[in-house]
């Protein structure tokens, strides 16, 4: 294991070098032409507040060429993020969290509540609230998000402290697997604003994959960036969904049966509160497709896990589309962020959907 995690470590280098060195993007006859109306940019909400924030995004933004072809899109991707490292002035992404505990006094917890407002010297807020383009499917059900300094999720459930963005809901594993049916939409997420630049290239790049060959259509359902404690409102009542459980928690086997859970209310799917000097509160941090499904065997998908078949998420993405293939954990090791695949802890336990810029 430890042989892999180096190899994958090497790539992006390898890649960013012989890629930057020698091409530049260029129409191709071999890919397939996307959809004739303009697919829609990620942007942020707070631009007349954090204008340096917003221009920067539209500086680094994603081409959209007639026939890109999968190389292209590589190459564009890569000099995007290596021009938005420049403008941002970051080499390695932790160098992120080092700026954004210096703007907290010595010895003072850390709250993206408390911290969102504060101002990098150059006067744009801390947090932004990011929106930008994914695929969802044809029935998926949009719903708001809460977040509060509490310490208990129930808390920011019942009492809806403040909106913070929104989730993607959707009941069937089948809507979810179809992806013929998938319709472009927005999610919009709280992150900072050093960092929006960087995650919202990924994302885009996600959803531009799926915009010029529709295999690749991913339905990212939830994005959780900045926050210490967030949850829906629990006043949906109860709620049933559709989820995988396998036979053992600690096997590779793919065997798995469709468990029907029921729940309480959204509340119980969609809720997290992250630990004090998680890269979550410094707004540095993504979870993608982070769910929580009680009631079944290692159900995906899953925040941690012991399970072998962790590692095969190509077969988890075959299966249950929520799961990232392994071109979307690529993509994010040319951003720099730090991936599952290149850290471990809580006993070998690895975090499936998360990915942040690293603390040391």
């Amino acid at each position: 294991m430890q042989a892999k995690v180096l190899a994958w470590s090497l790539i992006p280098a390898l890649l960013l070098c012989g890629w930057l060195a020698f091409a530049a993007p260029a129409a191709t006859g071999g890919a397939r032409q996307p959809d004739s109306s303009s697919p829609p940019h990620s942007r942020i909400l707070e631009a007349a507040q954090a204008p340096r924030t917003a221009r920067l995004l539209r500086q680094a933004a994603l081409t959209y060429a007639p026939r890109m072809s999968e190389k292209d899109r590589e190459i564009d991707f890569l000099q995007k993020v290596a021009l938005a490292k420049r403008l941002i002035g970051v080499g390695r992404l932790v160098g992120l969290r080092h700026m954004t505990m210096n703007l907290l006094l010595p010895g003072q917890e850390v709250s993206w509540e408390e911290l969102r407002r504060r101002r990098w010297p150059g006067g744009d807020p801390v947090g932004v609230t990011l929106e930008v383009p994914v695929w969802v499917p044809a029935r998926a059900q949009r719903l708001k998000t809460y977040s509060g300094f509490e310490k208990k999720w129930q808390t920011v459930a019942l009492n809806k402290p403040r909106p913070s963005g929104c989730v993607w809901f959707v009941r069937t594993l089948a809507d979810i697997n179809d992806k013929t049916r998938y319709r472009p939409e927005m999610i919009q997420v709280e992150v900072n604003s050093k960092f929006a630049p960087l995650a919202a290239l990924l994302l885009e790049y996600i959803f531009r994959e799926g915009w010029y060959d529709p295999s690749k259509r991913l339905p990212l359902l939830t994005v959780r960036s900045g926050e210490d404690t967030y949850a829906v409102s629990a006043a949906s009542g109860p709620v049933s969904a559709e989820c995988l459980s396998f036979p053992d928690r600690d096997g590779a086997s793919m065997t798995a049966t469709l468990a029907q859970c029921s729940y309480a209310s959204l509340a119980d799917i969609y809720h997290g509160r992250h630990a004090p000097y998680s890269n979550h509160r410094l707004g540095l941090a993504m979870d993608i497709n982070d769910f929580n499904y009680a009631g079944v065997v290692d159900g995906i998908p899953n925040p941690v896990s012991k399970s072998l078949r962790q590692y095969n998420r190509d077969a988890m993405h075959k299966i249950d589309a929520r799961n990232l293939p392994m071109w979307v954990y690529r993509a994010a090791g040319w951003v720099g962020c730090r991936v599952p695949q290149s850290w471990a802890y809580y006993g070998y336990n690895v975090d499936w959907p998360h990915m942040d810029v690293g603390t040391k």
